[in-house]
């Protein structure tokens, strides 16, 4: 990537992911962007403790951790006014509560330009 957006610099992103090339992916990308990765956490466990008193600027969760679902996490985040983005490889919304189910879902495989572009839109204040 070229030229980041100034204003990503800095920006805290919690990742959680089960998939440990799909995590470092999201990393690396993030680090291009200038942003701070924060995990990533391959369990709800960690991803709560991470978000726990922690100043963050937005989130990437994976749905489906290993047979865990994320949800738990994303009610935490959205207490906390965090905005966040599901990564999923399901097309099925039905899984995803309906409380949640307007939250920006980004499929996977996912294209690696829509990450800079997603983190811009949602994550800067």
């Amino acid at each position: 990537m070229t030229s980041m957006p100034p204003e990503l610099r800095g920006l805290k992103v919690l990742v959680v992911e089960d998939n440990f090339l799909v995590a470092e992916l999201i990393r690396s990308l993030l680090d291009e962007c200038g942003c701070e990765t924060i995990g990533p956490a391959p369990r709800v466990s960690l991803a709560l403790a991470l978000v726990d008193g922690r100043h963050l600027d937005g989130a990437f969760l994976d749905i489906n951790l290993a047979g865990e679902y994320c949800f738990p996490v994303a009610q935490l985040l959205r207490e906390r006014g965090i905005p966040f983005v599901f990564l999923t490889g399901y097309d099925d919304i039905e899984i995803i509560p309906p409380a949640l189910r307007e939250v920006p879902r980004i499929s996977k495989p996912f294209d690696n330009r829509n990450v800079a572009s997603i983190v811009a839109r949602l994550f800067t204040h």
